[in-house]
């Protein structure tokens, strides 16, 4: 295995789901709302807070379940248009980990991105310098400047791989 592929690997450990740990806190993701023009609704608040507060990707009706605690007349399509808007502004993630849904995290400052492993569900976290040369080749060949915020890109894990060609070997 090359190094570079051995760098671009930050945990190969297969956890399965975990995500980002938001490093922002509540009042820093409303002042990061409030300078992109965004007001704070109670409705959004609710919706950032849970976003704030979950330690993993979560999905619109995850966040549906826990914000109508608080907020029982709280509309999904509600939900679904800020999760959208907090995405186009730049301050949430979207991406579909392998199970036909989309799922959203809180970005923060240090941008990571998932390979997934189709045969056994394991995730690998990947360093976003690791798509730094895509986005300057865009950016050279095309005057296209790359938002790439949150990949997941699938295959097949080391170990599923060699316990394939074992597999084939008998």
């Amino acid at each position: 295995m090359s190094d570079d592929r051995n760098r671009a690997s930050s945990t190969d450990n297969h956890d399965h789901g975990s995500g980002p740990v938001p490093a922002d806190t509540l009042a820093q993701v409303f002042e990061r709302l409030q300078r992109v023009g965004q007001r704070l609704t109670p409705q959004r608040m609710a919706i950032v807070e849970h976003l704030v507060q979950s330690a993993d990707h979560v999905t619109a009706d995850d966040i549906h379940t826990l914000a109508r605690e608080r907020y029982p007349y709280l509309n999904l399509s509600t939900v679904y248009r800020t999760l959208e808007m907090l995405r186009d502004s730049g301050i949430v993630s979207e991406t579909d980990l392998g199970d036909g849904r989309r799922q959203f995290a809180l970005l923060s400052e240090d941008l990571h991105h998932h390979a997934i492993c189709l045969a056994c569900g394991g995730v690998i976290n990947i360093d976003d310098w690791f798509f730094e040369g895509i986005r300057a080749q865009l950016r050279t060949e095309h005057g296209f400047e790359a938002r790439i915020d949150h990949i997941a890109i699938f295959g097949v894990c080391r170990e599923c791989a060699g316990a394939a060609e074992q597999d084939q070997a008998w």
